[in-house]
């Protein structure tokens, strides 16, 4: 394959995959150096380490989320982030909040800011949507697990916010009250909820 071959493999697979890592390049037997090259030419964008998009896309919240998505293969978007794609928060440009599996090693990743939040078991692996942004597909916590996670973090991000995104839930979106349960459960704040459910559903 020669280089104009390799360069069009490149832009042909940056267009399939939305975020292009230097790994996607292996199977083609295309060396990671020709990212730069197509990069001075003007023809990609390198958005952080390791992390490539067609030139002239532009940043919005679904890039930042199929990025990090990419970057962070066993991770799951999470908290105020989460809360944020759901709609019950603004989504800030400048951090996103990532679950882990508690005995993983912490992403290298240099952009976006991460806000990592470690989790083990089922209270990690339950309750994840796979939302398909920019052709990444991205977990995502549900809105139901995203409000028993605020409440399990709400020592480490602020109470308000957790009990702020209940109340908005509860007013604006039907929520599933069992997987609610359920969620809090695995997350251990039943107890911690239940009286701000009790005063916020009507009687």
């Amino acid at each position: 394959m020669d280089e104009h071959s390799k360069s069009e493999r490149i832009l042909q697979l940056v267009h399939k995959l939305g975020v292009l890592r230097p790994k996607d390049l292996v199977p083609h037997g295309i060396q990671a150096e020709y990212l730069r090259r197509l990069c001075d030419r003007g023809l990609l964008k390198k958005l952080s380490r390791g992390s490539y998009v067609a030139a002239g896309t532009r940043l919005s919240r679904d890039l930042l989320l199929a990025l990090v998505a990419r970057a962070v293969p066993n991770g799951v978007i999470c908290l105020e982030t989460a809360l944020a794609f759901h709609g019950l928060a603004a989504f800030d440009m400048e951090k996103i909040h990532i679950a882990i599996e508690r005995r993983a090693a912490k992403p290298r990743v240099d952009f976006p800011d991460l806000r990592v939040a470690r989790l083990g078991g089922a209270a990690f692996t339950e309750g994840i949507e796979i939302h398909v942004l920019e052709n990444v597909r991205v977990p995502i916590y549900s809105l139901e697990k995203t409000l028993a996670d605020l409440f399990k973090f709400r020592n480490k991000i602020g109470p308000h916010i957790a009990v702020d995104a209940l109340r908005s839930a509860l007013s604006q979106r039907d929520i599933h009250l069992r997987k609610l349960w359920h969620y809090a459960r695995l997350c251990r704040v039943e107890r911690v909820m239940k009286p701000y459910v009790d005063a916020l559903l009507p009687a």
